[in-house]
């Protein structure tokens, strides 16, 4: 019994609370990670700007939001709630996804560098 959240395809994992139920048995699990900002481990996407990113999902999310940051400054941006989610990428900077579902709520990362 898995007790993380559903990986987001090319993003690494951040912090996340998640629950899974096989019958009678419920298994949870907490994971808190550094800020997104400090971790050197990130996976990396290089897009042109304005191009349209899709970010796939193995569950319909109750809430979604995408955060870029650039050094103390940050974008903020609600998303649709839908399995595949897209967003047009206008700066560079780590991108955090944040996502809330049933089983509980998970954040998502990557560095994106938009020329």
């Amino acid at each position: 019994m898995r007790a993380h959240p559903p990986p987001a395809r090319w993003m690494a994992f951040s912090s996340y609370c998640w629950t899974v139920s096989r019958g009678t048995t419920r298994k949870a699990i907490c994971a808190d990670m550094i800020l997104p900002q400090s971790r050197s481990d990130l996976p990396r996407l290089t897009v042109n700007r304005g191009q349209v990113l899709r970010i796939h999902l193995a569950f319909v999310p109750r809430e979604a939001h995408l955060t870029v940051f650039r050094s103390t400054a940050f974008k903020h941006y609600v998303l649709p709630l839908r399995r595949l989610l897209s967003w047009r990428a206008s700066s560079s900077g780590v991108v955090s996804l944040d996502v809330r579902a049933a089983a509980g709520s998970a954040a998502y990362l990557l560095r994106l560098s938009v020329r």
